[in-house]
């Protein structure tokens, strides 16, 4: 299991993001808080999958529980999970855990991984702790 060591955390001044990416020896830690937007998430997602050590990442980790809003449509969450081919293609160790309890985001999450897009692992869990035993026990 990651112990964390090695952690770096990205905050872009110049750019409104309420979210967090913290860069762990062997995966990514992205924590949402506040408004979640479309156009955020996909910052997001071009931020880690733009990163150099994005092909030697293992996990990543999206936490939803600080999320007070989340804007999303059926062609928005299309949209992100067609975004996840080509990342998907370049890292297909890559395993990928939620940590929402949010009914409403669940569903989303759910919905973008029914869609099939991507054939990653991909597991909801409640807690930042079972996600980060479910991503060791791989």
């Amino acid at each position: 299991m990651d112990t964390g060591l090695d952690r770096q955390t990205d905050r872009d001044a110049s750019y409104h993001m309420p979210f967090e990416l913290t860069w762990e020896r062997r995966g990514v830690y992205r924590r949402y808080f506040g408004r979640s937007t479309i156009k955020e998430r996909q910052r997001s997602l071009d931020l880690i999958c733009g990163n150099a050590a994005f092909t030697d990442l293992r996990y990543a980790i999206t936490d939803y529980l600080e999320v007070e809003s989340f804007e999303v449509t059926p062609e928005s969450n299309e949209e992100t999970a067609a975004l996840h081919i080509a990342p998907a293609n370049m890292n297909p160790r890559i395993k990928i855990a939620a940590v929402v309890v949010d009914e409403e985001i669940i569903f989303w999450i759910q919905r973008f991984i029914s869609l099939g897009f991507t054939a990653l692992p991909y597991q909801i869990f409640s807690t930042v702790e079972s996600a980060r035993f479910w991503i060791a026990r791989q």
